[in-house]
Parts: C-alpha cells; sequence; structure tokens
C-alpha cells in the first residue's frame, strides 16, 4: 500500500476559470454555455449549458460542476503525482 505527501494546499484544491457565453435570451433563466478550464494538476476542458439568471451565475455553478467532476475523477492521480 502507498501512501502519500501532500506537499501543499494546490496539491489537492481544484482550481479552475470559467467563460460564459450567452445562448438564449427567450425567457428566463437564460441560457448560457459556460467553459471551465482547470489549471495544474487538474489540466481538463468542460463545457457545460446552465440556464440562471446571470452570467455571475451561471459561472458559479458551472465551477461548481468542474470541481465535484474532478473531486470525484482523480483523487488517485494526484497522489500518485506526489
Amino acid at each position: 500500500m502507498s501512501t502519500g505527501i501532500i506537499k501543499s494546499p494546490h496539491d489537492c484544491m481544484v482550481l479552475a476559470s470559467a467563460t460564459v457565453d450567452l445562448i438564449s435570451k427567450v425567457q428566463r433563466p437564460w441560457l448560457f454555455r459556460v467553459t471551465v478550464v482547470g489549471k495544474p494538476p487538474h489540466l481538463a476542458r468542460r463545457v457545460y449549458e446552465i440556464a440562471a439568471i446571470s452570467d455571475s451565475q451561471a459561472a458559479m455553478v458551472g465551477i461548481e460542476k468542474f470541481v465535484k467532476e474532478m473531486s470525484q475523477q482523480h483523487p488517485a492521480r494526484i497522489l500518485a503525482v506526489l
């Protein structure tokens, strides 16, 4: 059995940025395309279509989805890097 030591908090924290594009303004909540790009060690790009009342809310929901997805999929990969 191998164990890993977390060298810094950034080794296990998911960091990402989001870009939001308006798809449809036909009715509220509006439909946005949110592109989320992770920073190392979570180098991934995900695109989500999110209905929200503002672009800020859509970005927040997109980043929350990305963090949840990366936290579930990659914990072993993070420890393997260490």
